[in-house]
């Protein structure tokens, strides 16, 4: 069944490109746009539409037709400049959804003030994981949601096993917000501060990087 999304999506390095193919492969509309024409050429087969532009033009970028899409990802964030323009372009052509690639805290602090609904650090996060994943430590995803706050995944330790977010105090002893949990590849959101940990559940947490830091051993 064809999704009724559309997506621009605006720079076509190695994240955006990757982006656009997956999005079009889920049957999603996607346009990708870049100032390199032979890139362009290249991903033309692979998306609904592909578009070479100067993304540092704003009246070029506004051009595009950015008030037809439903979410502008923005994948640019080797170029402050393009980045900027592009996130206060999809701003003021009243996008619903921008989602903004960064490369630093800095940065991502620039396009949140500029309009970006969400911000994404695909390198720095990727690195985490690769270390993580080395290290054998117990969080199995850990995601910067912004310079402050991260979302993670852990696997549930063996003193929490077939107690509840209640008994254990969970927030104040760890200073870290219960969002959801997962069993058996299914993700629950409901009856958290009730529901006994298994000792194959995983659970999902919101909180400071400070605080995150603790399940990081």
């Amino acid at each position: 069944m064809k999704n009724n999304l559309s997506v621009i999506v605006l720079g076509a390095g190695l994240f955006g490109t990757s982006v656009a193919r997956k999005l079009f492969e889920l049957d999603i509309d996607v346009m990708i746009v870049d100032k390199d024409e032979e890139v362009i050429q290249e991903i033309a087969n692979d998306v609904t539409a592909a578009v070479q532009c100067n993304l540092v033009d704003e009246k070029a970028v506004t051009d595009l037709g950015l008030s037809n899409f439903d979410v502008a990802i923005i994948c640019i964030g080797g170029d402050l400049e393009a980045s900027v323009v592009a996130t206060l372009a999809a701003k003021d052509n009243k996008v619903p959804k921008i989602i903004a690639k960064a490369n630093s805290h800095t940065q991502a602090r620039i396009l949140r003030k500029l309009g970006a609904n969400q911000v994404i650090f695909p390198e720095i996060d990727m690195g985490e994981r690769l270390a993580r994943s080395l290290s054998g430590n117990n969080v199995l995803e850990y995601l910067h949601t912004s310079s402050e706050y991260a979302l993670l995944e852990i696997k549930a330790q063996s003193d929490w096993v077939d107690k509840s977010l209640s008994e254990l105090d969970f927030y104040n002893k760890y200073n870290m917000n219960v969002i959801a949990y997962r069993r058996n590849k299914k993700i629950h959101f409901s009856n958290l501060s009730q529901f006994k940990i298994h000792a194959s559940d995983e659970l999902i947490l919101i909180g400071k990087h400070e605080d995150a830091g603790q399940f990081q051993v």
